[in-house]
């Protein structure tokens, strides 16, 4: 009888021990997720300095992994092993280094080895590999970046034979998995099927958040909204719901919302060096630039490694308008061997201009443009070469820009179509003569760019003036009056403008009379159109009544001035004042 009340009491206590264990690995696992990096090391930790069990080392072994520290993940995992091989998942924790350090071939061959070892019928080992196929992809990169991390329809299959194989129900966790590969395959009906198949079995702020970043994804900002405030409601002190809904407010530029959800997120998360350094970064995406610094160095001060210090020092700096402290640490960060990151181009380009180095600004907006499609940078790149008078990358980066929105579906304006026009047309203008086919060329394409920005806003007069100009240089031998209809579509517009009292143009006398000059020429000697010559030379020589160019003595018969010109004339501004500002689009 003593012995079976012995027995009794060591099965009740081992009962408890187990649950006991069971609540300090979720308490682990929560302040994994809760983004309480440290205190969730010391619980795991704790756990094998009470018990260096095969289990309590696979969760060391976890955290590691988790957060990225691989060598002391393999090492926990093996000292697992090594205190029991029956126990598969540290086997699956080994292969899954492999998965982060982008080994897939290898790693699947291990996790194959692990499933046919353990007859498919182990739902945490199937639930584990498929969780280390969906763990190390980053959404903030794309497709290539994740290359050799992930395999989302591997994952799927795995979970879906849990019940199949092993009969068992699918918990919440492995639901969670499904619905993460799904967002990684950009399936946003599926993946928030899963986590709410999740969130039906056991509520959690954790899947009412990724519920949110489905549907942010897809641009459904009511549903998202809703669900980051029910994973509030959950559990308020769950950390990354702060952070996803300053993503949210960034969307909207509404940057002060954003930097306080950042701030509160740090205050609910741990400030480890690397959730510094991360806020550091967050505030800066939300314009926040001093206190991204202030992060920086926080994150500094308590000890943080990371050469993107560098970085986030050298972007902050150069925002902040100073940009050669900003210049000083992005060659700082160059030297370090820091990864390159697509926005070190862009802001090597902008710390360059702000002191006044366009030549090599322009080199790193040439090298930010075609990577950096979430801006237009060509138009920038535009700016600089059209200062510096050259007219061909000017021309190229303007057609690129309009690619760029047409591409985006964005607005072209009349102004981007007249950025590329004046490129085109000061490179004819430079053309000799001589090369006549050339000029000819490069004349037609501005010819062309006229035309699209006319097709927006042909109300603004200028428009129509330099594509008359553009069409003399077409016209090399002065015989085919090309010019004609553009110069009398510019005078008409300048009336309708004076009349309309149209907003931005001033009209210059000059610009008038040229084209009047040339429409009384082209009536005196082609037409023969006495009664329009003449409604012409008066309307010039109201101008100009001290007639420079001799019209009076025109109509009677004098020699008539060239139609061409070899020289550019300087552009006049347009809309704004501006010499290249395009007009208002209307």
């Amino acid at each position: 009888m003593k012995v079976k009340i012995k027995s009794l009491l060591v099965a009740v206590s081992l009962l408890f021990a187990g649950t006991a264990n069971a609540q300090t690995i979720q308490q682990g696992l929560s302040q994994l997720d809760g983004d309480q990096p440290s205190k969730a090391k010391a619980t795991f930790e704790s756990l094998v300095a009470a018990a260096p069990t095969a289990e309590n080392q696979y969760y060391v072994g976890y955290y590691n992994l988790r957060t990225g520290n691989y060598e002391a993940a393999k090492a926990a995992f093996e000292k697992g092993l090594a205190a029991d091989r029956k126990f598969a998942l540290n086997a699956v924790g080994v292969a899954a280094v492999k998965v982060a350090e982008k080994k897939l071939d290898e790693a699947k061959a291990e996790f194959e080895k692990i499933l046919t070892e353990t007859k498919y019928k182990n739902a945490d080992v199937l639930y584990r590999i498929a969780e280390a196929y969906v763990m190390f992809y980053d959404v903030n990169f794309g497709d290539e970046a994740n290359k050799g991390n992930n395999d989302p329809a591997e994952a799927i299959r795995l979970i879906d034979l849990i019940p199949e194989k092993t009969k068992k129900p699918l918990t919440p966790e492995m639901y969670t998995v499904k619905g993460d590969a799904f967002l990684i395959k950009n399936d946003g009906g599926p993946a928030v099927s899963a986590y709410e198949q999740a969130n039906f079995i056991s509520k959690s702020a954790k899947l009412y958040t990724k519920i949110g970043v489905v549907y942010l994804r897809g641009k459904n900002y009511q549903y998202a909204v809703n669900s980051y405030q029910s994973a509030m409601e959950t559990d308020s002190n769950y950390a990354p719901i702060y952070k996803r809904f300053g993503e949210y407010y960034n969307i909207f530029n509404r940057y002060k919302e954003a930097s306080k959800y950042f701030r509160k997120y740090v205050s609910k998360a741990e400030a480890s060096p690397a959730i510094l350094l991360n806020t550091a970064k967050l505030l800066f995406l939300a314009k926040d630039y001093t206190g991204s610094m202030d992060f920086t160095s926080q994150a500094e001060q308590a000890g943080a490694k990371d050469n993107d210090i560098f970085r986030m020092k050298g972007y902050s700096f150069i925002e902040l308008n100073k940009c050669q402290d900003g210049l000083s640490n992005l060659d700082l960060m160059v030297k370090a061997g820091v990864k390159p990151y697509f926005l070190d181009n862009v802001y090597f380009a902008k710390g360059y201009a702000c002191v006044g180095n366009d030549s090599l600004a322009a080199h790193y907006y040439e090298q930010a443009a075609p990577i950096d499609t979430n801006n237009n940078h060509y138009a920038t790149l535009y700016g600089i070469r059209y200062k510096q008078k050259k007219y061909d990358a000017a021309a190229n980066a303007a057609i690129n820009a309009i690619g760029w929105k047409t591409k985006k579906k964005a607005s072209v304006t009349s102004g981007d179509w007249y950025n590329a026009a004046m490129a085109y047309y000061f490179l004819a203008a430079y053309t000799p003569k001589e090369d006549t086919l050339k000029r000819y060329d490069l004349a037609m394409k501005g010819d062309t760019a006229f035309s699209n920005a006319i097709a927006v806003n042909a109300k603004w007069p200028l428009f129509h003036l330099y594509r008359a100009r553009i069409n003399n240089y077409a016209d090399f031998t002065g015989t085919k009056w090309l010019s004609v209809p553009h110069y009398e579509k510019f005078v008409a517009a300048v009336e309708a403008a004076k009349a309309e009292n149209l907003a931005g143009f001033k009209e210059r006398k000059d610009d008038s009379y040229e084209a009047l000059r040339y429409l009384a020429g082209y009536h005196i000697t082609v037409t023969k159109d006495v009664t329009k010559a003449e409604e012409v030379v008066n309307k010039a020589l109201a101008i100009k009544p001290e007639d420079p160019d001799g019209l009076k003595a025109m109509l009677t018969g004098s020699p008539v001035p060239a139609a061409g010109s070899a020289t550019p004339t300087k552009p006049a501004p347009a809309a704004g004042g501006a010499t290249t500002k395009p007009a208002p689009k209307k």
